[in-house]
């Protein structure tokens, strides 16, 4: 059973205690890294730009990835499809 503990997380300047289960604390804790690094980056390049645009930007970026990743995941699902149909007729041509 996958118990609840407390994590404390500092994300873009601000502290945040999340619910969260031992098992996906790493998990937690990474992804506010790398949203805190995002965003770093994004502070770098246009260190005049209001913060709440930034975490925009910083977000759209995300998305697009999240968007790209997920095309890519249904593509090789088709071809796993395409692939296993192939090897089902293969079967059937040497029975």
């Amino acid at each position: 059973m996958n118990e609840q503990i407390a994590i404390d997380l500092k994300v873009l300047g601000h502290s945040f205690r999340l619910a969260s289960t031992a098992d996906q604390q790493d998990e937690l804790q990474r992804a506010a890294q790398l949203l805190n690094e995002k965003y770093d980056e994004f502070r770098r390049k246009a260190p005049r730009m209001e913060p709440s645009k930034l975490i925009i930007m910083v977000a759209l970026e995300l998305m697009q990835e999240v968007l790209t990743m997920n095309k890519s995941l249904q593509q090789y699902a088709h071809c796993e499809r395409l692939l296993q149909t192939i090897l089902e007729e293969v079967e059937e041509l040497t029975e």
